[in-house]
């Protein structure tokens, strides 16, 4: 997740700017059904999870300093992507391969 590490500007503490992006992830997605965005003339997946995700787990394991970039990545799709977009209901939303890329665009 770099693009989450990028805004961190060097800090050990979590990045407030970084909640308040528009993230496009790009690659396959479990919905209803599975799905390629942003690939093969597909459009992007586009998240703006400043106002409804919780980056409480984020920030927590960010500022503890334990925090791998698989965590990071996990913690950052359940918690925040997955709950801006379903809220509680985490069952129909997944990333299921590797094959995907999270881009972070700051909201003017």
């Amino acid at each position: 997740m770099d693009c989450i590490r990028q805004q961190a500007d060097g800090t050990t503490t979590f990045p407030q700017k970084a909640k308040t992006c528009q993230y496009n992830i790009i690659g396959l997605i479990q919905t209803e059904h599975l799905t390629e965005r942003g690939v093969n003339g597909r459009s992007r997946f586009i998240v703006g999870v400043g106002s409804g995700g919780n980056w409480d787990a984020v920030e927590k394991a960010w500022n503890a300093g334990d925090l791998t970039p698989d965590d990071l990545e996990d913690l950052f799709l359940v918690h925040v992507v997955v709950e801006d977009i379903s809220g509680d209901d985490t069952d129909t939303w997944g990333f299921p391969g590797d094959d995907y890329t999270i881009v972070a665009t700051p909201f003017s």
